[in-house]
């Protein structure tokens, strides 16, 4: 049996059907509702490499780290960019490790989301999407290769980006700053900056760094640092701030390496992060595929800041906590339900110890 066996990792799901929405998950202390929810996805950077008081770089975020809500353990699901955010909102990988725009074209990612959520619901909410080049847009990039679907979840979802009024809801990020003066902002709000702003890189205004030392990768950590300072108070001092509203900040995955063949760094994760079988599945045999002695392929180690309008300062959970944690966290806050992974009760825990004070207890159950 693997190390991560033995820690407890779940299997994987499996894909080809959409899981059910499981209910009737009642906490015994649920953390206060939040008014307004703020998701902002940035990408590829470590933990240790945002947050260490060397970098003058990200300054702005560590010091979020510091005053606010931080899980020390959080880790993307997997890796590459894609899945992670198809986990996100969809509680499932549907087993994806590629950022293929094709698996958009052949419906990969026909499944059950948090869309028809908070559809069902009655729970308004928009994807506000950096240099998106028009309302709805469907293409996988935009001309000057600053905005890629591949970092806008909505838009990889078939009943979304085929739906004209709910494509409607994928607006450029422009439109955010218009919203929050008139009070106009959905109940769930998900940000994505552009491939610049987001730490990514490879863009030709952004190339990718050749080295941690490289100025290329100052900048990435700058332009990221300023673009969670300007929108971070842009929302915290905005009509849009109340009650127990939040913005949670993370990053889809960890970093990758400077030289060829530029690989993940860190495989480290949690919480039904997929399991690669020892030997791969053999259809003609009907062999292989065997869990026990496979590698657990996480997404890495990342930040996960939550800003809570009225949480508790200075928190820090040490609860092991994905990507699938968030999307548990946004349906609790609703009573949703659970898609797939975010249901898992033994694996998944909410982020709710950062939503609730001290004195107010709280069960990540929830």
């Amino acid at each position: 049996m693997t190390a991560a066996l033995a820690a407890g990792a779940v299997l994987p799901s499996v894909a080809g059907a959409d899981v059910p929405v499981a209910r009737g998950v009642v906490p015994a202390a649920p953390f206060p509702h939040m008014d307004h929810v703020f998701v902002i996805m940035m990408e590829n950077s470590s933990y240790s490499s945002l947050l260490s008081p060397a970098n003058a770089d990200t300054s702005y975020i560590r010091q979020l780290a510091a005053d606010h809500g931080l899980a020390t353990a959080y880790y993307g699901v997997t890796h590459v960019s894609t899945p992670n955010y198809i986990a996100a909102v969809s509680g499932n990988t549907w087993g994806s490790n590629s950022d293929d725009p094709n698996q958009v074209t052949v419906g990969a990612f026909n499944h059950v989301n948090l869309v028809d959520q908070l559809d069902q619901a009655g729970v308004s909410w928009k994807g506000y999407m950096q240099s998106l080049p028009s309302v709805g847009f469907t293409g996988a990039s935009s001309p000057d290769g600053l905005y890629v679907r591949k970092h806008d979840p909505f838009m990889m979802f078939p009943d979304v980006a085929n739906n004209p009024t709910r494509a409607d809801h994928v607006v450029p990020l422009g439109q955010l700053a218009t919203d929050l003066s008139t009070g106009d902002v959905p109940q769930f709000a998900w940000i994505s900056p552009n491939v610049c702003d987001d730490m990514h890189g490879g863009a030709s205004s952004c190339p990718y760094a050749n080295s941690a030392t490289d100025p290329a990768q100052a900048t990435l950590y700058r332009d990221g640092n300023d673009f969670l300072q300007r929108w971070v108070t842009a929302i915290t001092t905005s009509r849009a701030w109340t009650g127990h509203s939040a913005i949670f900040i993370t990053w889809d995955e960890g970093a990758y390496a400077y030289e060829s063949p530029y690989g993940p760094t860190d495989l480290s994760g949690c919480c039904d992060s997929p399991i690669l079988p020892a030997s791969p599945t053999n259809p003609s045999t009907g062999g292989g595929g065997d869990l026990a002695g496979g590698t657990l392929y996480g997404g890495g180690h990342v930040p996960m800041i939550v800003v809570s309008r009225m949480g508790e300062r200075g928190r820090v959970d040490s609860t092991p906590v994905n990507h699938y944690s968030l999307l548990r966290t946004i349906e609790a806050n609703w009573d949703l339900g659970y898609l797939g992974n975010a249901g898992d009760s033994v694996q998944v825990h909410s982020l709710a110890p950062l939503l609730t004070s001290a004195d107010n207890g709280g069960d990540d159950r929830r």
